[in-house]
């Protein structure tokens, strides 16, 4: 079977959960001898698949020139409408083809009428429309106010990580100062776009409450973002300059993974299951995340993890409360790590997958 993705993010780029919910999913594509797989993408490097270079409009055209060339069996396009178009006109002309078009993030804004109708035309022509999350889909009724033929959840997996040495943490501990008695936070990726930064300023803020109480509590921050040097800024405005560490992009983030005593995600806004928040899931770490968009659908708070309201006071009061809970904190993440062992795996969201085509 041959299965096209035609996606605005792919590797090498900036796309964030879309980029690695991608890359996961083909790669447990790839382990199907059975599957032959490409990949036409606008942002990124790669030069076993297709870089479309092109606006909006060039890039549907485009696509559906290399979609005439592949010939398809299924393809499985991602996100906006530019990347559904191509596959679109495809679909027309090769009735025999199957289209499923995938949802990721949580639209901020309604769409125009006319563009709203457009869309709709093009989902129309999809043979099933997926989520990464349910509660992505009830966004997309109610805010683009668009209708579905068919649809299905497909989540996100957590890979088990590879053992990290001792050696990797010491060397860790060494490169960013951090001193061995630290009580150490981790949110990765919190610093690429506005609404996770102004949930990192939450933590941030919250971590000043926590420091009163515990005065050798650390945040790590990973990723190089657009919003790093807003973020430093504010860090050095709350006076927290030593208890706030940017690492940028690391090779191995599962090292600080390893060496948290809890693993915070506090956006202001989450489409599907972060897939960070299910890598902590399967170390085992307890976590802390705001109750919102698909998080719920992974975090049971009190069973597996903890929900909170974005609130500085309420985040820095659960905070405290997990570190002087320490077996409590320990049952949680068990239970997470049986969460994600029973509900989040790419296999099952490949077998979802392959059920539709």
């Amino acid at each position: 079977m041959k299965i096209t993705v035609i996606t605005n993010y792919w590797i090498n780029s900036n796309g964030g959960g879309v980029k690695t919910y991608l890359t996961n999913l083909i790669d447990e594509f790839k382990k199907n001898s059975n599957l032959c797989i490409d990949v036409i993408f606008q942002e990124g490097e790669d030069n076993d698949n297709y870089h479309v270079l092109g606006n909006r409009v060039l890039f549907p055209m485009k696509s559906f020139y290399i979609l005439s060339k592949i010939k398809p069996n299924v393809i499985c396009s991602q996100g906006p409408w530019y990347c559904l178009l191509g596959a679109v006109l495809y679909r027309l002309l090769h009735t025999d083809s199957k289209l499923i078009h995938t949802f990721h993030t949580e639209p901020s804004n309604k769409l125009p009428f006319f563009g709203k109708m457009f869309f709709q035309f093009l989902l129309n022509r999809c043979d099933c429309v997926t989520f990464v999350s349910k509660s992505l889909k009830e966004k997309n009724e109610e805010i683009l106010g668009l209708r579905f033929k068919k649809t299905e959840i497909i989540y996100a997996g957590a890979k088990i990580p590879k053992e990290i040495t001792d050696k990797e943490v010491c060397s860790f501990y060494s490169r960013f100062n951090i001193k061995e008695d630290s009580i150490i936070l981790l949110a990765h990726g919190l610093t690429s776009f506005k609404y996770k930064a102004e949930g990192a300023k939450l933590l941030i803020k919250s971590i000043k409450i926590v420091k009163v109480k515990y005065p050798n509590i650390v945040l790590i921050l990973t990723k190089e973002g657009p919003f790093s040097n807003q973020l430093k800024n504010f860090s050095k405005s709350e006076s927290l300059s030593e208890n706030i560490i940017f690492t940028g992009n690391l090779d191995n983030p599962n090292i600080p993974l390893k060496i948290c005593n809890l693993y915070t995600h506090t956006p202001l806004i989450e489409g599907g299951v972060s897939l960070s928040i299910l890598e902590a899931m399967a170390m085992g770490k307890p976590i802390l995340a705001t109750s919102i968009g698909g998080i719920p659908e992974a975090i049971d708070n009190g069973v597996n993890g903890i929900l909170v309201q974005p609130d500085p006071d309420t985040i820095a009061q659960k905070i405290i409360y997990l570190l002087e809970n320490e077996e409590f904190a320990f049952k949680l993440g068990q239970n997470a790590q049986k969460t994600v062992k029973e509900k989040f795996d790419w296999k099952t969201s490949v077998d979802t997958f392959l059920k539709l085509c």
